[in-house]
Order: C-alpha cells, then sequence, then structure tokens
C-alpha cells in the first residue's frame, strides 16, 4: 500500500501544481494606498473587502507607506472598507473586479467635521426625491457622502474609480394629469459633462406637446476654481404658448441666467451669494432681478444658518437649475403682468446625535404678488377682468393675491432607518392666505379681495427609502394643513409644496436580453385626494376654485446611458 500510496505523489504534486497558477491567473487583486484628508498615508489602518451585504469577506492592514493589498479576489461585485483610529469608516462600493484584473482603490479616511464641511452646505429635504442627476456641492469623485449602515457605523462613501464617466446622459417620457404650465405629454433630453473633478456642463431639453408646443431648455456651468471655491451659471429659456391672459392674448416667453458662487471663509464658516436676472414676455416684457446669500457655521455636530432671499424659486447656489424653480412664477394684476418675489429671511440650527437630525427654522417673509392656483369654467367675464392667466393645456388657473407679510417657525426631526429607509415628523406655524365660504355668488375680484392672511398650522409625515438591490426609491407623505388655506405657512419652503397625500415612485426595469440597461419607471402624484379646494361661484354663473395645491398624477419612463 505505501508504494502504490507513493506512486500517486508525483502526481498530485503536478496537478497541483498546475491547479495553483490557473486559480490565480482568473483571480483579480485589489491594492491602494490609505490617507487622510491632508493627504498624509496611514500606517495601520484597517482594510476590509465586503460582500453586496456588506459582510466581511477579507481584511488587512496598510503598512509603513500606507499602502495595502487584497490578493486572490474572485470575480464579482464588493465593496472596500477602510477603518482608522480618530477617523470615520471610508466605503467604497460597486467594485466591479474581473477575472485577472487589478484595481487600484485609493481611499481618504475623513474625521467627523472634515466630511460635514464636504456635504451640501443645505440638505435636500426629506421630501424630495433624491436624484444623481441634480448637481450638488460635489463636483465628482472627491465629495464625499455619510451613510448610516445597518449594523450602526457612520461612513463617508465615496464613489468608486472609473464609475463616475465624464459623459452622462438620459432620455424621458412623462405625462398625465399636470399643474398649471407642465401639461402636455414631455419628452425630456439631459446630458452632463464632468471635463475633470473641477469643472461640469449640464445640457437639458424639455418638449411637451398637447394643443401647441411648449419648450424648456437649461444649459448649466460649474466650475471649482479653488479648494473652497465654486461658481456656478445657469442660462434657461421658457416657452409656453399655451398660457394665455384673455381671448386675444397667448403664449408666455420668460429667459432666466442665474448665477451663484460659493467659499469658506475658515475651517467652520461657510458663505454663498447669487442672482437670478428674469425677463418675461407676454403681451408687455417684464424684468427682475432676485439676489440671494446664505452664510453657514459648523460646530461638530451642529449648524446655524441665516439665509436671505428675494423669490422662492432662487435660494440656495445648490438649487440654480432645479427643474421646477426655471418657469416665472408669473400672473396678471388689473391686465399687468406681475412676477411672484419678497423678502425672506430665515435663521435656522441643525444638530444630529445618532440616527436623529433635528432642524429649527425661524423665518419672516414678505410677499409680493402671491401666486393663488386654481381652475374651473372660464366665462368671458373672468377673461375681461385682468387678473387671471390660463393653461389651456390643463385647465389650471393662476392669480396674484394681495401682498401679505408672514412669519413662523417650522421644526423638523428625521430619523434613519436600518435598510436606507428614513421618517421624517415635521410641524410649522406661519400666516397663510384664507378663503372663507360664501354662499352668495361673487365675482373673481372679489373672490381675490376675499383672500387675506391669517395664522395657520401644519403638520407633515414623511417616509421614504430605497431598496438596495431592487433599486426601487420611493417617498410617501401627507401634510395637513387648515383647508381654508390656499397657500403654505412659507411659501419659500419648496418642501412644502406637496400638500395632503402625496408619493413619488421611481423603478429600474431590469429585463436581461429584453430592454437595454438603464430604464426606469416613473410615478408622481400630489394631493392624491384632491383636499384643500375653496369653490365659488362667480356672478355669471360660472365655477371656480382656489386650491393650494391641485391633484397631478404623472408617470412615464426614462433611460440613462
Amino acid at each position: 500500500m505505501n508504494r502504490r500510496f507513493s506512486s500517486f505523489v508525483p502526481v498530485l504534486a503536478l496537478l497541483a501544481a498546475l491547479a495553483i497558477p490557473a486559480h490565480a491567473v482568473n483571480d483579480g487583486a485589489v491594492s491602494g494606498v490609505v490617507r487622510d484628508a491632508k493627504g498624509t498615508p496611514q500606517v495601520g489602518a484597517l482594510v476590509q473587502l465586503l460582500r453586496l451585504d456588506l459582510s466581511v469577506i477579507c481584511e488587512t492592514f496598510t503598512d509603513e507607506h500606507g499602502h495595502y493589498e487584497l490578493p486572490r479576489v474572485l470575480p464579482g461585485i464588493y465593496g472596500v472598507k477602510a477603518t482608522g483610529s480618530l477617523f470615520l469608516p471610508t466605503l467604497r462600493e460597486d467594485l466591479h473586479i474581473s477575472a485577472s484584473s487589478r484595481l487600484i482603490i485609493n481611499l481618504t479616511l475623513n474625521t467627523l467635521y472634515e466630511a460635514f464641511r464636504w456635504l451640501p452646505a443645505q440638505p435636500r429635504q426629506a421630501d424630495e426625491p433624491q436624484d444623481e442627476w441634480t448637481w450638488t456641492l460635489r463636483l465628482s469623485a472627491n465629495r464625499p457622502l455619510l451613510r448610516m449602515l445597518e449594523d450602526g457605523p457612520l461612513v463617508v462613501v465615496s464613489e468608486a474609480d472609473g464609475q463616475n464617466p465624464a459623459l452622462k446622459a438620459r432620455v424621458t417620457i412623462r405625462g398625465g394629469e399636470s399643474g398649471f404650465g407642465d401639461g402636455g405629454v414631455h419628452h425630456g433630453f439631459e446630458m452632463r459633462r464632468s471635463n475633470d473633478d473641477t469643472r461640469q456642463l449640464i445640457l437639458r431639453a424639455d418638449l411637451s406637446q398637447s394643443e401647441n408646443t411648449a419648450l424648456n431648455t437649461v444649459v448649466g456651468y460649474e466650475q471649482q476654481l479653488a479648494h473652497e471655491r465654486t461658481v456656478r451659471t445657469v442660462a434657461a429659456f421658457v416657452d409656453r404658448p399655451e398660457i394665455a391672459s384673455g381671448p386675444g392674448s397667448q403664449g408666455l416667453q420668460a429667459m432666466v441666467l442665474r448665477g451663484a458662487q460659493t467659499m469658506s471663509l475658515t475651517d467652520a464658516i461657510e458663505a454663498e451669494a447669487g442672482n437670478e436676472i428674469e425677463g418675461v414676455h407676454m403681451g408687455t416684457t417684464e424684468f427682475v432681478s432676485h439676489p440671494f446669500a446664505n452664510l453657514r457655521v459648523h460646530a461638530g455636530n451642529a449648524m446655524l444658518s441665516y439665509g436671505i432671499a428675494t423669490a422662492p424659486g432662487v435660494q440656495e447656489a445648490d438649487a440654480i437649475d432645479r427643474a421646477n424653480t426655471l418657469p416665472p412664477a408669473i400672473a396678471e394684476r388689473n391686465g399687468r403682468l406681475v412676477i411672484e418675489q419678497g423678502l425672506h429671511q430665515e435663521l435656522g440650527y441643525s444638530a444630529s446625535a445618532g440616527k436623529l437630525r433635528v432642524r429649527v427654522t425661524a423665518f419672516r417673509d414678505r410677499m409680493e404678488h402671491p401666486l393663488v392656483s386654481g381652475g374651473g369654467i372660464i366665462s368671458a367675464t373672468d377673461w375681461k377682468s385682468g387678473n387671471m392667466l390660463y393653461d389651456s393645456s390643463t385647465g389650471a388657473l393662476q392669480v396674484a393675491a394681495t401682498d401679505f407679510d408672514s412669519d413662523g417657525a417650522i421644526v423638523e426631526l428625521k430619523e434613519l432607518l436600518p435598510s436606507s429607509m428614513w421618517v421624517s415628523l415635521k410641524l410649522g406655524t406661519g400666516d397663510a392666505l384664507v378663503m372663507e365660504s360664501s354662499a352668495a355668488p361673487v365675482s373673481l375680484d372679489s373672490a381675490l379681495a376675499s383672500l387675506r392672511p391669517r395664522r395657520t398650522e401644519m403638520i407633515s409625515a414623511t417616509y421614504g427609502g430605497k431598496l438596495q438591490h431592487a433599486g426601487t426609491q420611493w417617498q410617501a407623505s401627507y401634510q395637513w394643513q387648515q383647508h381654508e388655506a390656499v397657500t403654505t405657512v412659507d411659501p419659500f419652503d419648496p418642501s412644502l409644496r406637496n400638500p395632503y397625500l402625496s408619493f413619488y415612485l421611481r423603478q429600474p426595469i431590469r429585463c436581461r436580453g429584453v430592454l437595454p440597461n438603464g430604464m426606469e419607471a416613473l410615478i408622481d402624484v400630489r394631493n392624491l385626494l384632491a383636499q384643500g379646494y375653496r369653490p365659488f361661484v362667480t356672478s355669471d354663473g360660472s365655477v371656480l376654485y382656489f386650491a393650494q395645491a391641485s391633484r397631478a398624477v404623472e408617470g412615464g419612463l426614462s433611460f440613462s446611458f
């Protein structure tokens, strides 16, 4: 038996010698250097290779030069996590490792203070869809994000090398029951090009077709001039032929030019300032200028901020290209074109403790030509009043109410939940325009005159999240406010524009071999139950109504490439 066994030894040795190189050739490898925010290599940092569920496959430590290596990694999709004392862990996700490939992944460890400095100075509101196509203060891969993992730790997440191509494009088709100035079937195209880590160009076009063809185009440019200074410029053209101010006056054109600059005055103080120049033509031509400025002071996990703005659509550098703010907020008063504007000042304080984020904001507004939306049957008398704009594609109308002052406060509590979900509760009080019920017929002018500011309270609850494997994004919210109110408690707060029951769903469609990658289905529903409507009968028998927000149901498909 011993002789027979010994005869197999050379054969086994030969097979092992052949198998080991073949296995090594098929494996990949990951290596790189771990540094801090100042570029200093970190000795003894723990580097872990993770599966998609963030479980650890293997780990190693950096050497005296901050270098690490994870050899013999099977092909697949992984994450790499680096941990060091006195630093937040850093996570790099969606690393595609193929056979015989060698990825170089350099990681940066940040302190909590450094990570907060790179975050968008005023994060997007809780009930707004997160969209990678809307730029923020980070330009490309050199801006970290904070995220709470399922097992509790707070990590800094950044894009993988090569995962942020220089050119991205997306085509969208959407349609449904929309609001004022947003009707018809929309065909959208958006392109974003990053020349390097300091410059970015964005081009967007939206063509909608109903009875007429409407066009929205946007061109934006962003450049980082220095390590703590960024400039942005956006130019937009709006053509809405379906909007009319009377039987003989139809068609709206507008040119919008916005610019903003952000800078860090010290390690703890950030400032930004910008301006909007808007020219609107509809029978007559109006030009307005809307400056804004913000100052933020960071202290650990807390931030104190002061902001001033003169138009609800443009208040911060991070949002000057938002599509829903670019169309002009216009109405008519006594036959003259007017634009909604005012003076908004707010003082805010936000802090985070673990997974809980708290923000308190006190504000004071001076509203000029505040807009009120509505709809109904338009009569000849309504047309001749000179106090209404009408959108024939949606049946919606827009009027300007009497100027008023408002002050109040808003408190928001946001809790991060496991599995990339969150819940938010918001309480607010302020002055809103209300309309009292009237049994007698009134004219449109009398209805507008009856709108009066009154102290109003609101409460909203929002639940949202993202399923990591399916890619599903959703947000559902219910915002209650007194039914008599036809405006929000703070017109300058964009998160209050969709009251009552609303939800948003974005679902990737994956069908290998049938549909291309990058296809998504979109559903956006606002004020689903059509609450808050204030109907009234005009003196000639037509029925009109005012509403804080009309019901809107939209759906569509988008394709990214």
